[in-house]
């Protein structure tokens, strides 16, 4: 559309200066006031200043667009009534042929409808001069010089037309685009997620279900069962990952406390104190050596969020067997775990620092 606007803005300037100029200069004599002739042309070269500053800064014509349409109809009105009526059809009407240009300068931009309004206002109006006049012998005349005139500036407002459809559609294409690239990426953080989700499983319970299914399991060994507790207390954490929550850590907190619940063992879960939702990893550090305290429980749990801006910390007291102490898997993410054991009590803490 710039490049119309620019089209639009030469023509109106290089057609008054080139053909209305020299027609107002050679037939000064016959204005029944040239003043007016004057006024009118200078209207018209100010709405040319106006517009063609915002179209040379490729800018919307903006808030002041009505006010330049009623100048251009106001130079329109002084050109044509201060001409005697026997020649509004001859050379000395230069305005009629410039009118619709500047219409087009003001509202090409605006949308072709708005346009095309003004269009046929101006050129209704004009009829309506001339009949009013009592020149009505000359409105074949007009009908021929409006064909032509019209021709012209009508099939730059189609122009703008079929640009504006082809916008729309590169718009649409775009959207279309964009949302099978987002759709694409999505897919694609999905699958990954599932593969990491069943490499996880695949090195932690896969081995422990083949071991069920083929009958090397211990069931009467409280570590093997203990074992079975934490894989299920991962696979449920695993699931909660990807749910809505206000808390994350404290929802996937709940669902590793869910199994310990439904075996019996009361359970506690509080929390004192606000804190940074850590990332994923760091959630999966901070529950993990938790699970294992946990799922050991033999009749109470009690579990304590400890948040602040400095961090949080996962606190997990209860009456549980003495487990191995927990892999040091949380180090590469800054998890300090702290276990102390007191004869049936065993305390862990994991705590993480909040970056910076």
């Amino acid at each position: 559309m710039r490049a119309l606007r620019l089209i639009i803005l030469a023509v109106a300037v290089v057609s008054m200066l080139v053909f209305a100029l020299p027609l107002l200069v050679v037939n000064a004599a016959l204005y029944s006031s040239m003043a007016q002739q004057v006024v009118a042309f200078a209207l018209l070269m100010s709405v040319a200043v106006v517009a063609g500053v915002q179209v040379l800064g490729d800018r919307p014509v903006g808030g002041v667009r009505w006010v330049l349409v009623a100048v251009v109809f106001t130079a329109a009105g002084l050109a044509t009534t201060g001409i005697p009526t026997e020649h509004l059809m001859a050379e000395a009407e230069w305005s009629y042929g410039e009118i619709g240009w500047f219409l087009l300068l003001v509202l090409i931009d605006r949308g072709t409808v708005a346009t095309a309004v003004a269009l046929g206002m101006y050129t209704a109006g004009s009829f309506v001069q001339l009949v009013m006049v009592g020149q009505g012998q000359e409105v074949a005349d007009l009908a021929v010089v409006t064909t032509v005139v019209l021709g012209c500036e009508l099939l730059v407002l189609a122009i703008a037309m079929a640009l504006r459809r082809i916008a729309a559609s590169a718009v649409r294409a775009a959207e279309l685009a964009e949302r099978a690239r987002t759709a694409d990426a999505i897919a694609e953080r999905l699958h990954a997620d599932r593969r990491a989700r069943y490499a996880d499983l695949a090195t932690t319970i896969v081995p422990l279900l083949t071991d069920l299914t083929t009958g090397a399991a211990n069931l009467s060994d409280d570590a093997v069962r203990a074992n079975y507790a934490v894989a299920a207390a991962r696979m449920r954490r695993l699931f909660a990952e990807h749910d809505e929550a206000v808390d994350p850590l404290l929802h996937e907190l709940r669902a590793c406390l869910d199994l310990a619940d439904r075996n019996g063992v009361a359970v506690y879960l509080g929390t004192i104190g606000e804190h940074p939702p850590p990332p994923l990893v760091v959630r999966r550090a901070l529950t993990e050596p938790a699970m294992r305290v946990i799922a050991a429980a033999r009749s109470e749990v009690r579990v304590t969020v400890l948040g602040s801006p400095a961090g949080v910390t996962v606190s997990v007291l209860a009456d549980a067997a003495a487990t191995e102490p927990e892999p040091r898997a949380g180090d590469h993410v800054g998890i300090r775990v702290t276990r102390l054991v007191d004869g049936p009590k065993v305390w862990l803490e994991a705590t993480w620092p909040a970056p910076n």
